[in-house]
């Protein structure tokens, strides 16, 4: 979903990485590996809760901050810059997508870098969505490159701890018996909201979450939502009025495809009308470690899910491990206090939450919680890992 764009000054941040090679090499250094990331917010058209630890909510000529990105490679469709995640270098800022460029293999290693095209390879989003996002879908690889040139757009989510909202459920998929002629003919119409009608509801359950692929239509719930996906910001919105005011046909139902005919060839007849949608793409936790000093969960599993994988670790108080993965990953701290290879981390703190485990660092790196209560952190790794 578009939003307004903008200016950042992209020459000046390039001037900036070709002069910081050195200083990204020394902050790998003292850092055993680990990178600070900026918080990173973006704005859309849909209204916030305002989850995210910031205080202005609302830009005028730009919308709701009710998306904030992590280990960000991916701009906002449209944009050349904005989207992109900045890794913080002793005060100097620098494009995260230009680090992992910069020094491939010692952010990401040499294999799994040319295997993701120099990128970190999925993307990582909180939502905190004021409202039930409208019914839309993304495009799957063929289309993608069709009309937008981009990525294609598979996604799961993972509904957080402490979240509230006031729509605790999800629009997934039609119902079995729904026509592609009866959908074409809404958006032929475009008006009202009478699509919502079409796609089943299902209840959103703090600690579980959803596998939506690409081509699949979804009305995400208000629940605090960890999102992950592909590096892609392609979106096709199917209704035609949200909350009270209608949706622009041209900008977010044909801002691809030209036609709604094409529109609705873009969708995933066969995985939308599965009688047995839930069972297979609702995601239950997977506990894979589970001792008096922490706790080890899948709650995006590598065995629903191929192309990213999120793992849960808790971590009890006053405890320090030493772990070790098989890629390089995102780190984001969401409760408690504490350091990985002696760089702080903070959960609820943006500034302090989110950090980048390298591949020089996934191997053997130590996770120590400074505070009274449980470390609770998630661990976002891309395609190719596990």
């Amino acid at each position: 979903m578009n939003r307004i764009s903008h200016t950042n000054n992209y020459f000046e941040e390039e001037c900036v990485m070709e002069s910081s090679e050195a200083l990204l090499s020394s902050v790998l250094d003292r850092g055993r590996g680990v990178l600070r990331l900026k918080p990173n917010f973006v704005a859309r058209f849909y209204p916030a809760y305002g989850r995210l630890g910031i205080k202005e909510i609302y830009a005028p000529g730009l919308g709701w901050y009710s998306e904030r990105w992590l280990a960000s490679c991916t701009t906002v469709l449209g944009s050349s810059v904005d989207g992109l995640s900045k890794v913080v270098l002793d005060g100097v800022e620098v494009f995260f997508r230009d680090v992992v460029k910069a020094l491939p293999e010692r952010v990401l290693g040499s294999v799994y870098a040319k295997l993701n095209n120099y990128s970190f390879g999925v993307l990582t989003k909180i939502l905190d969505p004021g409202v039930q996002i409208p019914l839309h879908f993304h495009a799957r690889d063929i289309h993608a490159k069709r009309y937008w040139g981009s990525n294609p757009k598979e996604e799961a989510y993972h509904y957080l701890e402490n979240s509230i909202g006031s729509t605790p459920y999800i629009h997934l998929g039609f119902f079995p018996d729904v026509s592609k002629e009866e959908v074409l003919d809404y958006l032929k119409k475009w008006k009202g909201d009478e699509i919502l009608d079409l796609s089943p509801a299902y209840r959103c359950r703090v600690g579980e979450g959803f596998h939506v692929l690409a081509g699949v239509v979804h009305a995400p719930c208000t629940l605090l939502t960890l999102e992950v996906q592909e590096e892609s910001d392609v979106g096709t919105i199917i209704q035609a009025e949200y909350q009270g005011g209608s949706i622009p046909k041209d900008q977010y139902l044909l801002n691809g495809p030209r036609t709604e005919e094409e529109v609705i060839e873009m969708i995933d007849w066969q995985i939308n009308r599965d009688p047995e949608f839930h069972r297979k793409y609702r995601l239950k936790p997977e506990v894979v470690h589970s001792d008096s000093n922490i706790v080890e969960k899948w709650v995006i599993p590598p065995k629903k899910v191929k192309k990213f994988l999120v793992l849960e670790v808790r971590i009890a108080p006053n405890t320090r491990v030493k772990q070790s993965r098989k890629g390089p990953f995102l780190l984001f701290a969401y409760r408690g206090r504490g350091s990985v290879n002696g760089v702080k981390i903070e959960g609820g703190v943006p500034g302090m939450d989110e950090i980048f485990v390298t591949f020089e660092a996934m191997e053997d790196h130590t996770i120590i919680n400074e505070s009274s209560e449980h470390l609770v952190l998630y661990e976002v790794f891309g395609p190719h890992i596990y």
